[in-house]
């Protein structure tokens, strides 16, 4: 999705605007809806499915006509995928709608009520008062290969997340029946390393074979072109007084068996999700030009584009910028003072990762980039730490990709220099 209006936190609605504030769920949507002065007209619910979508229009149709409405706008909250069904049935029918923070509605209720209590019809309420107050943005449902990218990045970050598990406890496993493996082996990646866990990964189990068939055993495991053999003798030797447990080994082996094929399974379909995306990214007449900046991999532009979406619905960088939050926010409190120009972090933290190491590989490859990273650290007023600097790197990258996109130009590290 995109948020083409994020740097803006109110929006003018013309005399007799109602609001509907729906607080969605899984079985029943609850409506509330409010005029401009806070006159609460109606509140009703309707379910998940097509005869509620059409029951919910007749009743708010009913409604403008009821109060001669000028205008009707729809606020919810983005709750899981339930958002996006209304929202694409709200464009079909050319209706307005908006989004609420939903930690925006928690804060507010509770404000409204000290004793915390919490109903759907009371959510309602506090997001049509939102979006009565001009408290919303105007995120609209991403279209075509960008909706595409965003479904695809969606895929890769789970795949990646499950993949970090997969290792974790594959780590802890290893370090019950071996400990010392990792003076060997610094990774899960070798397919020598694989075939090793596949077959007896216990020192315990190890120690009691000849070199010989431990060797044979691993080699019989194996499927790639050259085995390391030198390793797995280093292995064998660390097995000869390693302090590895030796009870429960059998079913650690197949514990180790099962999480390894499952980690082999998730990086073959990591694979298969990359490929997909990135033959997507080559689709869109952006990916040339992002491309071109040395600093972006053709995985990495594919996920920036997913969280920011189609660059033309948005106005200028700063919105970029507001969106990964990363933007300088004044935060003090008497003599108290945070920081000078501490970030926001009010943004989306994925695209913040992201504009973070690829600023660090900017630093790397590009000399220009590079000497800008220095000089705001000895610069002789205000001279900044390494993570300020690189805080303004990342507002600066942003503007460099805005730039790309928007005068359709291949990058130039004269970018760098310019401040």
């Amino acid at each position: 999705m995109s948020q083409s209006n994020i740097d803006k936190p109110s929006m003018q609605d013309p005399v007799g605007t109602l609001h509907a504030g729906v607080d969605l769920a899984l079985e029943k949507n609850v409506v509330v809806v409010v005029n401009e002065r806070a006159e609460r007209l109606d509140h009703f619910g309707f379910p998940q499915d097509r005869g509620g979508y059409d029951y919910f229009q007749r009743r708010l149709e009913g409604l403008c006509q009821k109060h001669q409405a000028a205008k009707l706008v729809v606020a919810m909250e983005p709750t899981n995928y339930f958002w996006k069904l209304l929202a694409r049935e709200l464009e079909e029918k050319q209706l307005s709608y908006r989004l609420v923070n939903a930690y925006t509605v928690k804060k507010h209720r509770e404000g409204d009520q000290l004793d915390r209590s919490k109903d759907d019809r009371r959510d309602a309420g506090q997001i049509a008062e939102l979006s009565r107050n001009g408290k919303t943005t105007q995120t609209q449902l991403q279209k075509g290969a960008y909706e595409d990218l965003r479904q695809y990045a969606t895929l890769y970050h789970q795949l990646m997340q499950s993949i970090r598990r997969e290792k974790a406890i594959l780590w802890g496993l290893v370090g019950q029946v071996f400990p010392e493996m990792v003076l060997a082996f610094k990774d899960l990646e070798g397919e020598t390393y694989q075939a090793l866990l596949m077959t007896c990964p216990a020192a315990a189990t190890i120690r009691q074979k000849p070199i010989e068939v431990f060797l044979a055993q691993v080699r019989a495991a194996y499927s790639g072109k050259r085995l390391c053999t030198s390793k797995l003798k280093c292995v064998y030797q660390l097995a000869t007084r390693s302090i590895g447990i030796t009870e429960g080994l059998q079913a650690i082996q197949l514990a180790i068996q099962v999480h390894l094929t499952q980690l082999q399974v998730f990086e073959t379909q990591l694979e298969q999700v990359t490929g997909a995306m990135t033959a997507r990214l080559f689709s869109l007449p952006e990916a040339p030009y992002l491309l071109s900046c040395p600093c972006l991999k053709p995985t990495s532009a594919a996920l920036f584009l997913a969280e920011v979406g189609d660059p033309q619905r948005y106005e200028k960088a700063a919105q970029w910028v507001k969106l990964a939050g990363i933007q300088p926010t004044p935060k003090a409190s008497g003599k108290k003072q945070r920081s000078r120009t501490p970030m926001s972090h009010q943004g989306r933290p994925r695209l913040r990762t992201l504009l973070y190491f690829s600023c660090l590989r900017m630093v790397q490859y590009d000399t220009r980039f590079a000497q800008l990273y220095a000089d705001l650290q000895r610069r002789k007023d205000n001279p900044l730490t390494k993570m300020q600097a690189v805080g303004v790197l990342m507002n600066k990258l942003l503007h460099i990709w805005w730039a790309l996109i928007q005068n359709q130009t291949f990058y130039n590290p004269s970018f760098g220099q310019s401040s």
